[in-house]
């Protein structure tokens, strides 16, 4: 398994990976508002790479069920020229969480590499031909619509096929538009249309998503279903809920886990690796 990006070749042996999360929206359902400064900007993004983090995921604009749509103009305010400090001062691997086709080209003329588009191109159909000339990777992410709506479309005839389906469809789309394999990661969606069931069902069969030789991403930390199974509203809590479903996505085939929990999940896969060599010897 390999994913490209322009700075970087990740190969077999570098998996699972793990991506920093830093919203720079005042709405975000987890960190809304933290990170309005660039000191404690700065801040985070030191404490990810220490602890660890492959890539830093920004976006700026929140993607929590219900949120309300962001103008272009308000995320290019939010998310510039914050980027290029960050890129300028640390120099990291960066996914711009952006759908907008004219924000993420931005971003990679400042350095960003990689897109991840939360909406798969069903936003902005423009975006496939920016990734293909940028020649960034991508993220594409399985969602049943805009925010606004997706929690209100959790109806699936096979929740593993209708996902199998969209990537298969989006595949295409990246295939016609010389987009190469190596450069694509694919996200079920967790918590995007999705119920609590369906959720844990997408952990417990992750590896059905394998078929398509692309490394696979979820992002899990601290979301409501780990909240309702547990009975904790207050997502700062969730940190141990989050780490245990993170370590049962890798087991089950996940590749790549997007987390605010950086420092515990980094020492999860440590583990994970030790255990796991342990058990190979003793077979």
């Amino acid at each position: 398994m390999l994913l490209k990006v322009p700075s970087k070749t990740f190969r077999s042996n570098d998996f699972p990976l793990v991506v920093g999360v830093l919203n720079l929206t005042p709405d975000s359902f987890y960190d809304g508002g933290k990170y309005n400064d660039l000191r404690s900007i700065y801040k985070l993004v030191e404490k990810y790479l220490d602890e660890g983090a492959d890539i830093i995921d920004i976006g700026a604009e929140s993607t929590k069920p219900g949120s309300k749509r962001v103008s272009y103009e308000e995320e290019k305010r939010r998310l510039f020229p914050i980027v290029n400090k960050i890129i300028k001062k640390y120099n990291p691997i960066i996914s711009l969480d952006t759908m907008k086709s004219e924000i993420a080209k931005i971003g990679l003329d400042l350095g960003v590499e990689l897109i991840n588009d939360v909406t798969g191109f069903m936003y902005d159909e423009s975006m496939p031909k920016v990734i293909a000339n940028y020649k960034c990777g991508l993220i594409i992410n399985h969602t049943t619509g805009l925010p606004q709506i997706m929690q209100k479309k959790t109806n699936y005839k096979n929740i593993i096929k209708d996902i199998t389906k969209f990537f298969e469809s989006r595949l295409d789309t990246c295939k016609k538009n010389n987009i190469p394999l190596n450069s694509i990661v694919l996200d079920p969606g967790i918590g995007f249309g999705k119920t609590t069931e369906q959720n844990i069902h997408l952990i417990k069969k992750a590896d059905e998503f394998q078929i398509f030789k692309c490394p696979i991403m979820y992002g899990i930390s601290n979301k409501s279903f780990i909240g309702n199974i547990l009975n904790i509203k207050n997502p700062d809590k969730r940190v141990n809920g989050s780490v245990i479903s993170s370590l049962f996505s890798i087991m089950n085939g996940v590749n790549i886990i997007r987390t605010h929990n950086v420092k515990e999940t980094v020492e999860m896969i440590k583990l994970w690796r030790v255990f796991k060599w342990f058990l190979v010897q003793m077979a």
